[in-house]
């Protein structure tokens, strides 16, 4: 049986591959390098949680795939760890296919009704008016898919995906604004939207993107390659707040920023679907659905 390794595995993505994994009958073993604690409902033999910090594990668990997912607050501390990452998965005798989930906020703000594409140029004056954070996530991601890219020249088989926005259970309690909106409902308080109205965004269904990147790891293929990684389906942020309340209750949102600028934060994944057969399978009404009953 082929073997997953998560390295990052706390946050959203690790969540949602161990939630598919225990109600979806699977051919592969996950395994979940993590400092924080990770809890989940259903023992399950096919799922193993080495609940270390990755600098202190002295070799990386024989895998086929490894998903690298490892965030840090500063780019010095994503030098390091990539080292320390390096040296380790040198002493492997296999070398596993390795996907990088890199972020598309690397392109920076796109002012146009238009689909995000790979060949998009980055220009320094679209980051001028991101937030701080952003453009230090920027710098950072930029980084690392260079320090891939490198990786890829020693035989290794690596994809970068340019990870967008995303919906479901595993998001919950986290910083996401489909989230932060279910709390604000279940609060019977008010939704206050700080963007443009023409805020748009895509959510692509957890449970497609766990299994598109399962997809992607058992297609056979030797290339490098950088990919958008979403859904092409456009909504502004206040038709998802009217989706996720119902129209009864619009008065409870509350959009503060009446500007007409855009920001359409959508990516175009006509390049992945075609490279790999993938298709949309969970539309957003079911995943919000599915997100509201939790």
């Amino acid at each position: 049986m082929k073997k997953l390794l998560i390295i990052g595995g706390s946050k959203f993505i690790g969540k949602s591959f161990i939630r598919y994994f225990n109600n979806n009958k699977n051919k592969i073993n996950l395994i979940i390098i993590s400092r924080k604690k990770i809890t989940f409902k259903k023992k399950n033999k096919y799922i193993k949680i080495i609940k270390k910090d990755f600098r202190n594990i002295s070799s990386l668990p024989k895998c086929d795939f490894l998903l690298y997912c490892l965030r840090t607050e500063t780019k010095k501390k994503d030098d390091i760890l990539f080292e320390i990452f390096k040296k380790k998965l040198k002493k492997l005798k296999k070398k596993p296919k390795i996907i990088y989930t890199s972020s598309g906020v690397i392109y920076g703000l796109n002012n146009k009704k238009k689909k995000i594409s790979e060949l998009k140029n980055l220009k320094k004056n679209e980051f001028k008016d991101l937030k701080n954070y952003k453009k230090k996530w920027f710098n950072q991601k930029i980084n690392l898919e260079k320090k891939f890219n490198e990786l890829s020249k020693l035989a290794y088989n690596i994809v970068i995906l340019r990870m967008f926005t995303f919906i479901g259970p595993s998001i919950l309690n986290q910083n996401y604004i489909p989230s932060i909106f279910k709390e604000k409902i279940m609060e019977q308080k008010k939704i206050n939207i700080n963007g443009p109205v023409n805020t748009y965004r895509s959510y692509l269904d957890e449970k497609d993107m766990v299994e598109w990147i399962i997809k992607i790891f058992k297609k056979n293929s030797n290339n490098f390659g950088i990919y958008n990684f979403g859904s092409e389906k456009a909504i502004r942020i206040y038709d998802l707040a009217i989706k996720m309340t119902n129209k009864k209750k619009r008065k409870k949102i509350v959009l503060l920023n009446k500007s007409n600028k855009i920001d359409y934060y959508v990516p175009s994944v006509v390049k992945l679907k075609k490279c790999f057969n993938l298709k949309e399978k969970v539309n957003l009404n079911k995943s919000i659905f599915k997100l509201m009953k939790i």
